[in-house]
């Protein structure tokens, strides 16, 4: 019951879930890993990273960012693109600021990245020192505008950056800051300049529990306790699955062979690579004897951009509320796109152009 037969190179996973309104849908996820080699052409990696079943952090969830989220969700509208990585500096020298960018279809996106600045007290008050020199920073949100202020004695002063919690920068009062860091990492636009108000900025995934993506989780009051636990409250929105910043979500997925470029985060210069245009056909039988073809669709797109490497998730979400005792399982295949022999991209050989 509930197999699942993988025919491609790729990790894949699978498991039951519950709409908003408590009907059973099958979720399968394959998550492919690929190598970029220096003309661009994709390889397969030799280790295939698994299907994420839990969220993950860097450490305990109330004090680090999120990693990774997890890949069996119900589902997502859009394909979530993150970037895991650091900035560099030019040709290995040292420099104090360096801009960094990824364009991929609707996406394009710049982030400045800061070498280390204190916040100092001195004869005309609590001022900005200038940055240290760098040559590779980590883009973490633990290094953006954010973190909580618990400095005073007053419970009242007490108070967080919703949006970016685990960051650093934010006080209720300019001078709890004195020795500790300012951002690294800032969006261009809007410069680190208040205590109070300045913008987390990252391409890492946004945990569920941060602003904006909590309020999309629904109200759990006295009405969802009465009417609707344990289904989901009647104001969830699905906006709660997309895990990446909202500047970094295709509309309508990724299909392959979008052009991917990354500049700023890599020792040797600029990457640049396209999508394979490979399809995950998935086909779900039952006992009743029927069968399912199901299309599965791009849900997330992971660059590694120093490590030349990317991950992509397929995903296929199957309503089957009515027959969830009758399901046999899924095989999952690779299916011919657009100048990709099938062959060899079965075999491992190549993946694409």
């Amino acid at each position: 019951m509930w197999l699942l037969t993988n025919a491609t190179p790729f990790a894949a996973e699978r498991t039951w879930v519950r709409d908003h309104d408590g009907a059973e849908v099958w979720i399968v996820a394959v998550r492919g890993s690929f190598l970029v080699q220096p003309d661009g052409q994709q390889v397969l990696d030799s280790v295939q990273t698994e299907v994420s079943r839990a969220p993950r952090f860097g450490g305990d969830p109330a004090q680090s960012s999120l990693v990774g989220e997890a890949d069996l969700i119900h589902l997502k509208t859009k394909t979530d693109v993150l970037v895991e990585g650091a900035a560099y500096s030019a040709n290995g020298t040292p420099e104090r600021r360096v801009d960094v960018g990824v364009k991929i279809g609707s996406i394009e996106k710049t982030l400045r990245v800061h070498g280390d600045r204190r916040w100092e007290s001195g004869v005309l008050g609590v001022s900005l020192a200038a940055a240290e020199p760098f040559t590779r920073m980590p883009i973490v949100y633990e290094r953006a505008f954010g973190g909580t202020d618990q400095v005073s004695d007053d419970p009242k002063e007490h108070c967080w950056e919703p949006e970016n919690p685990v960051g650093t920068g934010f006080a209720w009062r300019k001078e709890h800051l004195v020795g500790t860091l300012a951002p690294n990492i800032e969006d261009p636009r809007r410069p680190y300049e208040n205590c109070r108000s300045g913008q987390p900025a990252g391409f890492g995934p946004i945990a569920r529990h941060w602003s904006p993506r909590v309020a999309f989780g629904g109200t759990y009051d006295d009405a969802w306790m009465k009417t609707r636990k344990p289904l989901l409250p009647v104001d969830f929105d699905n906006r709660f699955y997309q895990c990446a910043p909202a500047d970094q979500q295709i509309d309508g997925f990724l299909k392959g062979g979008e052009l991917v470029s990354v500049y700023g985060m890599t020792p040797d210069g600029p990457l640049a690579f396209r999508l394979p245009r490979v399809a995950v056909a998935m086909t779900t039988s039952f006992y009743d004897g029927t069968a399912v073809r199901h299309r599965s669709v791009i849900h997330t797109l992971v660059v590694q951009p120093d490590r030349r490497r990317f991950e992509m998730v397929w995903h296929s979400q199957l309503p089957c509320h009515h027959k969830v005792n009758k399901l046999r399982g899924t095989e999952i295949v690779l299916k011919k796109r657009v100048n990709v022999p099938l062959a060899e991209v079965q075999s491992g050989m190549w993946i694409g152009r």
